[in-house]
């Protein structure tokens, strides 16, 4: 029989154990259930009006359902139709207009060339002739590598658009069983031996999914308007389009406002507009500041965990999982201490 282990040695065993059983089950479990999660909470958000439409017209759930599901599907489809054309059209026009800014960019380089080949002795156009020839052979590298990229990345491509293809599917196929069996999952959830865990861990389920879409909502409305606003400013004539553009970028994991702002800011320093970069420089560093700090302290509101723990846990959760972090992180550290504080509090005995 061994020594019996101090309470803080119980302590840290119980934190280790479900921190490394929380780290594995996001790891390697959630990404084969994450279509199933999503028609959850699609369920979820589906079912109280398919129910209304059941009691009030008589059809079956699963018809209702299947019709709110469709409907919300060709909702968000039709959405990222008009966006996409939107953006199509837009950049039509840049690539109009291209001739004209290509013209005044290779005036500029020019002027900048003779002035270095002034300062350093040359003979005038020696370094308009070397540019021109860079750029050759950086485009004509660039048409090559394209041509092999696109050839050896076909079929991967072509296999994710099946997948996601697949993925969606799933979700809408199953948020419409999902809706109909609801009464049943909740029934075995009640009885099951591990009531009390799925309850802990739906529950911070449901509070990181409202406190993240609540947040992004927010914040993407903000940058859209602080862009927009910016862009007017600063004079730009497509500045509510691209207010909006850049806050819906700015919502999505690996991009962010950055994406744009950054080279626009560049390319106009490059152009001689010095005004236009500096002010494409503050409305960056003001989209960045508001995401910073109102992720932190609107997720960590809502969902109780102060902004410091809040901060931390989303830093821990991008180094553990990448992008995914940001979500994955502050879900774990609430899962870790709801389980902490389930199994703490009952005393658990380890000898």
């Amino acid at each position: 029989m061994g020594r019996k282990l101090s309470e803080k040695q119980k302590k840290a065993l119980l934190v280790t154990g479900i921190t490394a059983a929380v780290y594995i089950s996001l790891k390697y479990i959630l990404p084969l259930v994450i279509p199933f999660l999503l028609a959850y909470w699609t369920a979820l958000l589906i079912r109280p009006i398919s129910r209304r439409l059941h009691k009030r017209l008589y059809l079956k759930e699963g018809i209702w359902a299947s019709l709110c599901v469709a409907v919300l599907f060709a909702g968000l489809l039709a959405g990222l139709y008009f966006l996409g054309k939107l953006l199509v059209e837009e950049l039509a026009l840049a690539a109009r207009r291209l001739p004209v800014y290509m013209k005044y960019l290779w005036g500029w380089l020019d002027q900048l060339c003779c002035r270095c080949d002034d300062t350093l002795g040359f003979a005038r156009g020696t370094s308009m002739e070397f540019l021109y020839t860079q750029c050759g052979n950086i485009l004509g590298s660039i048409q090559e590598k394209a041509g092999v990229y696109v050839m050896d990345n076909s079929m991967g491509i072509l296999r994710w658009i099946i997948q996601t293809g697949a993925v969606l599917a799933v979700i809408s196929i199953g948020s419409v069983l999902m809706i109909t069996s609801m009464d049943r999952i909740r029934r075995y959830r009640n009885v099951s031996v591990f009531r009390q865990e799925i309850t802990a861990i739906t529950g911070c389920l449901s509070r990181i999914g409202k406190a993240f879409f609540r947040t992004q909502l927010l914040i993407m409305a903000l940058t859209c308007v602080l862009c927009g606003t910016g862009l007017y400013l600063l004079g730009n004539s497509y500045a509510v389009l691209l207010g909006v553009l850049i806050g819906l970028l700015d919502a999505l994991p690996v991009f962010g406002t950055g994406t744009v702002l950054i080279p626009w800011a560049l390319l106009s320093l490059l152009l001689g507009n010095w005004p236009y970069a500096i002010g494409l420089t503050v409305i960056y560093a003001l989209c960045y500041f508001l995401r910073e700090v109102m992720e932190a302290k609107l997720m960590g509101g809502h969902m109780g965990i102060p902004p410091l723990e809040m901060l931390m846990s989303i830093y821990i959760g991008l180094l553990l999982f990448g992008v995914a972090g940001f979500i994955l992180g502050p879900f774990a550290f609430m899962v870790i201490k709801e389980l902490v504080e389930m199994y703490g509090g009952k005393g658990v005995r380890v000898s």
